[in-house]
C-alpha cells in the first residue's frame, strides 16, 4: 500500500467511525410518515464494482430509504464497470413507462452512466426527476442531465467524501425536504464531520481543500421535494 493511500484511510476510518456512531443517533428533520403521491414515483440505485462491504453497506443503507418512500425501487450491483447495463436500462424504461416522477442514485466513483440514458425515447427522459451521483468529478455532467430530461441533478466537484453527504442526503431526501434544503443541511453535516477529521489527520487532511472538492451543488429545480 502506497503512503498516501495509508495517510487517506487514516483520515476516513475516523470519519466512518463518527458516521456509525451519527446513524444510531442523528435524527433528520421533516415528515417521518407515509409521504403523499407515493404511488407516483419510483427509484433506482446503483452501486459500482467496490470491496465487498461498501457494496453490502450501501446496499443496506439506501434500499430501505427506497422502499418506504417509492412505490417501486431497483437496486443494482454492478461486478464489472458495465455490468447491469442492459438490466438497468430495462427496469428504468419501465419505471418511465408507468411512473411521471423518476429518481436515480447513482453510487459510484467518477462514471459516465449519464451516456446509458441516453439512448432512451426523449418523451420517457422527460419523466427523470432528481438525479444524484456520488462520484468525484461528476458535478459537470449536470447541464448534460437536464438536456436528457431530469428536472435537478446533484454532483460533487473534486476529490469528494461524497458517501458522508449522501448519509446525510438521502435521509432527508426521502422525508420530504426540499431539495435546496436538504443538500445545505447535509453540506453542513459533512463540513462539520471533514473539520473533526482533521484533528485525527495530524495535519495531512487540508480541510478548506476537501470541503471545496466535497461540496454538493445542484443544476436545475432547487425547490423539489418528495
Amino acid at each position: 500500500m502506497k503512503k498516501s493511500s495509508a495517510a487517506v484511510i487514516a483520515v476516513l476510518l475516523p470519519c466512518l467511525a463518527y458516521a456509525a456512531i451519527v446513524a444510531l443517533t442523528e435524527q433528520a428533520s421533516g415528515n417521518t410518515g407515509t409521504t403523499p403521491g407515493r404511488e407516483k414515483r419510483a427509484a433506482l440505485a446503483i452501486r459500482d464494482n467496490v470491496t465487498p462491504f461498501q457494496k453490502w453497506g450501501s446496499r443496506n443503507f439506501t434500499l430501505p430509504y427506497l422502499n418506504r418512500y417509492y412505490d417501486a425501487a431497483w437496486y443494482f450491483t454492478q461486478s464489472d464497470t458495465r455490468d447491469c447495463r442492459q438490466l438497468f436500462l430495462a427496469r428504468l424504461d419501465e419505471a418511465l413507462k408507468r411512473y411521471p416522477q423518476v429518481d436515480l442514485f447513482i453510487l459510484a466513483h467518477d462514471n459516465r452512466l449519464v451516456t446509458w440514458i441516453e439512448g432512451l425515447p426523449a418523451e420517457q427522459r422527460e419523466r427523470l426527476r432528481l438525479v444524484y451521483n456520488t462520484g468525484c468529478y461528476d458535478l459537470k455532467q449536470g447541464p448534460l442531465w437536464l438536456s436528457l430530461g431530469a428536472k435537478a441533478y446533484v454532483g460533487h466537484p473534486g476529490y469528494s467524501v461524497s458517501p458522508v453527504f449522501y448519509f446525510y442526503f438521502l435521509r432527508r431526501w426521502t422525508r420530504g425536504i426540499k431539495l435546496a434544503d436538504a443538500i445545505e443541511e447535509s453540506n453542513a453535516l459533512m463540513r462539520l464531520i471533514i473539520t473533526r477529521a482533521q484533528l485525527f489527520s495530524f495535519g495531512k487532511l487540508k480541510m478548506d481543500k476537501k470541503i471545496q472538492e466535497s461540496e454538493a451543488f445542484c443544476y436545475g429545480d432547487r425547490e423539489l421535494h418528495l
